[in-house]
């Protein structure tokens, strides 16, 4: 297996996006950061040559705890420097490591977000933790939008059971923190590029008492305007027909909050584990289509939509096109594109969304909000209820994973093959 590009494809079209180093580094600062993601890199080395236990890759980590205690001398944020410290910390032993990774999700730094040491990668590329690093500055314009849909969250719930007519509860849900990368190396630097880790789960700590979501602002927009935009004219829609690019980051971050916490969403009759142990695989694209979907209604639910300015159709048109995004990296190799599948599938036999030809997609914008409640109302009854035999045939009827070989599952388009390339003023200028 190719390790630094997955899945399997026979090219790859890489997109530069620059990750610029922000302005108040200091001289030491910048120097220790930097020093940093090399070392990084070449313990991820160590790791794909079986040496990632070895003395070298011990030594590196002592460097990089160097590094991490000068770095955090040189930041004014209490947070932010405990942060670093707790990372140093963590890289002396997995005791360490996973006792302060639930203190580091419930941090709330003001000046930079951090982590160093193991992580987890794509779900059907490996299950294992690899090194990773990365750096980034608090968006506290694109936090304020997460923080809108936060505080009118429990509303939304309500309005939403009551127009489904089904009696939905929440569970506790994870802590959200939004930053502008400008740093990063080792796994998390391969390709396709995340724009977000669940902590301190994708560091190996299951169960913590503390979670939060940490999204890189800046890539998940690139990853829109140069891989989702560009889809538009199958669907025959023009700039005018979208959010404007001053608009896209509130969009697309009140949307991914409303996801997250659509996870959060349950009925009294919910046992994800009962679904894991019958189809794993199955069980983690169903929820990504609870969470999609939910989080989806969550968005355009009338407070929260007025408070952000949310237009409904430019919201359906930026959410398909994000459908479609994730459908085209590969339909059975990601979750959250099995996901996108199994929403596109319903909306085309309901008649919502018409491929006229192979690149030419109608969707009809009137009917959309209509039919995701419907595909709420269906989840409900076969996902968020402890019906193994119902949740069988609704993924042996929609599920990519368990589709026919022969099957069309890109409604008439192409794997999408390209991916973000990150060029890093940190590591490339002197």
């Amino acid at each position: 297996m190719n390790s630094i590009f997955w899945p399997y494809r026979k090219q790859h079209k890489l997109r530069a996006v620059e990750l610029a180093e922000p302005r108040f580094l200091t001289p030491t600062l910048r120097a220790s950061l930097k020093g940093i993601l090399p070392l990084a890199n070449a313990i991820r080395d160590l790791e794909r040559a079986g040496e990632g236990d070895s003395e070298l890759s011990r030594r590196m980590k002592a460097l990089i705890r160097n590094h991490l205690t000068t770095a955090s001398a040189e930041l004014t944020d209490k947070a932010s420097r405990q942060g670093l410290d707790l990372i140093a910390k963590g890289l002396i032993n997995d005791d360490q490591y996973k006792s302060n990774g639930s203190i580091l999700a419930s941090l709330d730094e003001q000046e930079l977000v951090g982590h160093v040491g193991p992580l987890g990668t794509w779900l059907g590329k490996s299950r294992k933790l690899f090194f990773s690093a990365f750096f980034g500055t608090p968006n506290n314009s694109l936090q304020a939008v997460s923080d809108v849909v936060d505080k009118h969250f429990k509303g939304a719930v309500s309005r939403l059971s009551a127009n489904l007519d089904i009696e939905l509860k929440t569970i506790p849900g994870c802590a959200y923190k939004i930053i502008d990368l400008f740093g990063i190396a080792g796994e998390a630097d391969t390709f396709p590029k995340h724009f977000a880790y669940l902590m301190p789960e994708d560091q190996g700590i299951k169960y913590s008492p503390n979670k939060r979501t940490v999204v890189f602002a800046n890539t998940y927009l690139a990853l829109y305007q140069h891989i989702a935009d560009e889809q538009k004219d199958i669907f025959g829609w023009t700039d005018i027909d979208l959010p404007c690019r001053s608009e896209i980051g509130r969009y697309l971050i009140g949307w991914f909050r409303g996801h997250d916490l659509g996870h959060s969403i349950v009925t009294e009759a919910t046992d994800y584990r009962l679904l894991s142990r019958h189809d794993r695989w199955g069980s983690m694209v169903a929820q990504e289509a609870v969470a999609d979907v939910f989080g989806f209604l969550l968005i355009l639910d009338a407070e929260i939509a007025e408070c952000l300015g949310l237009d409904t159709t430019k919201m359906i048109r930026l959410y398909v096109l994000e459908l479609l995004r994730y459908l085209r990296r590969g339909p059975a190799d990601f979750p959250d594109a099995g996901s996108a599948y199994i929403q596109l599938r319903l909306l085309e036999e309901w008649d919502v969304l018409s491929v006229n030809s192979p690149g030419s997609i109608d969707i009809d914008c009137e009917r959309f909000v209509s039919a995701m409640a419907r595909i709420a109302e269906l989840l409900v009854k076969t996902v968020l209820v402890n019906d193994v035999g119902s949740f069988d045939a609704f993924l042996r009827n929609y599920s990519p994973h368990l589709a026919d070989t022969d099957q069309d599952l890109l409604f008439g388009l192409e794997i999408c093959d390209t991916s973000l390339f990150y060029e890093q003023t940190l590591t490339e200028k002197t």
